[in-house]
């Protein structure tokens, strides 16, 4: 890894900005390692200390002791594998794992776990010594080597040791109970034992990247992910070389970060799905995970998206941009849950990137549609709303004050592009239903306040000034069918091709008389199946869409500032046995006095 040539403060301001500079990048890393490498000596520490028995069963001493040795001689060989993406992600585990020990409820032993160092240490020393042996730890019948390739020396459950030995490019794992595994060099194929990873290439002169189908400590939500066939490769190979020639043609802005950030590109899935899924892990930083990419373009724009991540989940981890605050209760428009004020952050910093693409994207010949315009209106208008609120938070500090006027200076201009009406006009349709149908997902009310507001309906006095104060919703108790908000591009009169292909099977009956155009049809639908389900979010985002369009004179205001107290309210009406109409309720709600927006 190169050496700094900046300092922080110099690296946080460029990184401000949005785009970044391999210098900054640089710095940022250094830092990380240096974190790194304190969480390292705590485990050990810990390790030798007070479990004794898992430093002699994981090799832990033993590793630390090859890599102090290694780095006298090849010291950059060892700080990139410690800067590697997994040895963040592994070391949180492991000292979560020690924390919790009474409690630690995993299958895989401990020790087990531990022995990643001497997978990391044995990557070492074969990529750098010309021969030797080391003693490796089998976890679930696999010996991993990061960056390298994984050896299958046991069944799955199997735990113990193997002896690794090597010389002339060549590797030969040697375990008890199975027969050798021998080959000629890291990326021979020959034994179906040895799985190499494999490279992706973005054009010449360009940093290799590692594609990591294998490592058993990816951060995989659903805990595990395929190994691409030689022909699924072959396309994410294809995809990524075009991609990349994407952002070196439109984007270098984020490219010229990128090159010092990306590591390892690690598949979600083998072929795409109707939906693209990305995430970063923070702390394993410089990793992007990705379900399969529709297209070049589409690998494009989940690279930036997901290094836009890395890039601040480092500076935060460096730079207080924010006081400390888990709660979450901020609305950002790209999510279905509230957020505390650093994921607000996050959620900006990503999505001036993908909104960045989509602005410069939308012209090209590839994607020149109407879709391609409503991206871009839509991601400008998000960021406009979450803006807003990080402004407002109070949770800023100087550095974070720096950090969001930078983003916003850099956002300004895009105020001025030029987008067709129609995208306009879908967007703010899109806007509008979830910001409904998240108030409805998870704010509630006070029970006595609801309780007379209701008497206020039955009465049918005049609604207050005040609604019910907010409350959030504990996201374990949200239902499962309350949790996923589709909320269809309006793209029917425009592009019905669009709108059928983001159109899912489990859209209400509402919802589907809308999108033919028929709104009369589809209020009376939503009326009705809120009788059934009368928090479901997805019929009050429907309402919030057809209400106006049925009824382009009437005040509907409460869907788009407190759905919720709508939804809370007509649920106890309903169980009170209070006969009510949907639509009088929603209009009486929004016709009280407007003082608290």
């Amino acid at each position: 890894m190169s050496a700094p040539t900046i300092g922080i403060d110099h690296a946080a301001a460029e990184l401000f900005t949005g785009y970044g500079t391999e210098a900054a990048v640089v710095r940022m890393t250094s830092d990380m390692l240096t974190i790194r490498l304190v969480l390292l000596r705590a485990l050990i520490t810990e390790v030798t200390a007070h479990h004794p028995e898992i430093d002699d069963a994981a090799g832990l001493s033993d590793a630390y002791r090859v890599l102090t040795e290694l780095e006298e001689s090849h010291p950059g060989a060892v700080e990139a594998l410690l800067a590697y993406p997994h040895t963040g992600v592994w070391l949180g585990r492991v000292l979560q794992r020690l924390r919790n020990a009474s409690d630690d409820r995993e299958p895989t032993p401990l020790w087990a776990d531990c022995g990643y160092l001497g997978w990391l240490a044995a990557a070492a020393v074969v990529t750098n010594l010309p021969s030797g042996s080391m003693r490796v730890v089998v976890r679930n019948g696999e010996v991993m080597l990061p960056g390298i390739g994984m050896a299958r020396v046991g069944s799955a459950g199997d735990y113990g040791h193997c002896m690794l030995n090597w010389g002339d490019g060549a590797i030969r794992i040697v375990a008890d109970d199975s027969a050798p595994i021998s080959v000629a060099s890291p990326a021979d194929e020959s034994d179906p034992a040895w799985l190499p990873l494999r490279r992706l290439h973005g054009g010449n002169g360009e940093p290799e990247v590692v594609l990591d189908d294998l490592d058993p400590f990816r951060d995989l939500p659903s805990g595990t992910a395929p190994r691409l066939t030689t022909d699924e490769f072959h396309t994410w190979r294809e995809d990524f070389a075009q991609a990349w020639h994407v952002l070196q043609r439109d984007f270098p802005g984020y490219l010229t970060p990128m090159r010092a950030c990306l590591r390892l590109l690690t598949p979600l899935t083998a072929r795409p799905v109707a939906a693209t899924v990305g995430h970063t892990a923070f702390s394993g930083t410089g990793c992007v995970y990705t379900t399969a990419p529709k297209d070049s373009c589409e690998m494009a724009v989940s690279l930036i998206h997901e290094i836009q991540h890395s890039k601040l989940a480092m500076l935060a981890d460096q730079v207080l941009i924010v006081d400390p605050d888990p709660t979450c209760r901020f609305y950002a428009p790209w999510r279905d849950d509230p957020r505390p004020i650093l994921g607000l952050l996050h959620g900006i910093y990503a999505f001036f990137g993908v909104t960045d693409f989509w602005r410069v994207h939308r012209h090209a010949d590839c994607h020149r549609s109407m879709r391609a315009h409503i991206e871009f209106e839509r991601g400008r208008t998000q960021l406009a709303t979450a803006m807003e609120q990080a402004s407002g938070s109070g949770l800023l500090t100087e550095s974070g004050e720096e950090f969001l006027s930078a983003l916003t200076a850099g956002v300004r201009p895009w105020a001025d592009e030029d987008v067709p009406a129609e995208a306009r006009d879908a967007v703010a349709e899109i806007l509008v239903a979830h910001r409904t149908s998240w108030q409805v997902r998870n704010r509630t009310s006070d029970d006595a306040e609801l309780a007379e507001l209701a008497e206020l309906w039955v009465a049918r006095a005049e609604p207050p000034a005040e609604l019910p104060s907010i409350r959030y919703v504990d996201q374990e108790t949200i239902p499962d069918r309350h949790r996923d908000l589709h909320i269809p591009v309006r793209l029917r009169m425009h592009d019905p091709a669009a709108a059928s292909s983001v159109a899912p099977a489990e859209l209400p009956r509402g919802t589907r008389a809308y999108l033919a155009g028929e709104p009369a049809e589809a209020v009376e639908l939503y009326a009705l199946d809120l009788r059934v389900d009368p928090l479901l979010p997805q019929l009050w985002a429907g309402l919030a869409s057809s209400l106006p369009e049925l009824f382009p004179d009437a005040d509907f205001g409460v869907l788009n500032d407190r759905a919720e107290v709508a939804a809370r309210l007509y649920q106890r009406l309903l169980s009170d046995g209070t006969e009510t109409d949907v639509v009088e309720l929603v209009r009486w709600l929004s016709d009280r006095p407007r003082t608290d927006i």
